[in-house]
């Protein structure tokens, strides 16, 4: 019987202290939410709202994929850029698109206006049109209006080619839109960043992981690697489209500050 009169009484007790701090509690939760919503983070390509992006093994970033749709920040980034650029994708434009992601493949494959060429390496990734190698394009020269190709170059033996080959595919009044994860960057591995670190005898996934941070990538790339596309002819209208967005936008799509979009004409 005590038991009970004790649970009631504590039961009481909250109550009362509930009723008599209410006004109190009320500002104090407005207050939390406030502050939670300052780290709140928003997916634009899936509408996703919450205060956390999933890390991924060794990049710096430690808010890069979406828990919804899988986009990381590169890929936000992206979405955000083609929003603002809508000239890009103009009625009867000929768009050539690497390695497809499936949140992109769903975007483009809907307008009809363009003409849309998926391409891949081989046929696992199921949202291609046709294989292509990107250091041997099958397509004759200024054939398009617009490439998009991004974290591709780092898997190619012969990189310089690939990016020659992008040139000569693309039209004088085309553009080409590359990205690549930079040391520094994407990465931070205790290598000089302002140089690209490629060596043949990184040749076992062990050492690849180890050297260039990833067991598939065939090099590191530095800052240099603006000059690359340079060397080939390419000239960068900008790179700086993710800083230009602002620190809010930064921090709320949880993008890289620095990462570049390298678009390009020739």
């Amino acid at each position: 019987m005590i038991e009970i009169k004790e649970f009631f009484l504590k039961r009481s007790n909250s109550y009362n202290y509930y009723k008599t701090n209410y006004n109190k509690l009320l500002k104090e939760n407005e207050l939390l939410n406030l502050k939670l919503s300052e780290y709140e983070k928003e997916c634009p390509i899936c509408g996703y709202k919450g205060i956390d992006f999933r890390p991924y093994p060794q990049i710096i970033h430690k808010e890069v994929e979406c828990p919804n749709c899988y986009s990381h920040e590169r890929h936000r980034a992206l979405y955000l850029f083609f929003k603002e650029r809508p000239d890009l994708l103009r009625k009867g434009y000929k768009f050539l698109h690497f390695a497809p992601e499936s949140m992109f493949y769903d975007l483009f494959k809907n307008r009809e206006e363009i003409d849309y060429y998926p391409v891949d390496i081989s046929d696992e990734n199921p949202f291609i049109r046709e294989i292509v190698d990107i250091q041997d394009i099958p397509y004759e020269d200024d054939f398009f209006d617009l490439i998009y190709c991004s974290h591709v170059l780092e898997h190619v033996v012969d990189d310089k080619k690939a990016i020659s080959e992008l040139k000569r595919v693309l039209k004088p009044s085309g553009t080409a839109l590359i990205l690549v994860p930079i040391n520094g960057i994407a990465f931070e591995l205790p290598y000089d960043e302002t140089k690209t670190l490629e060596n043949p005898q990184y040749n076992t996934p062990e050492l690849r992981e180890k050297y260039y941070g990833q067991d598939d990538h065939l090099r590191l790339y530095g800052r240099d690697f603006k000059d690359r596309l340079i060397d080939a002819g390419f000239k960068i209208v900008s790179d700086d489209f993710i800083r230009n967005l602002g620190h809010e936008a930064v921090d709320r799509y949880a993008l890289i500050r620095d990462e570049n979009i390298f678009e390009c004409v020739k």
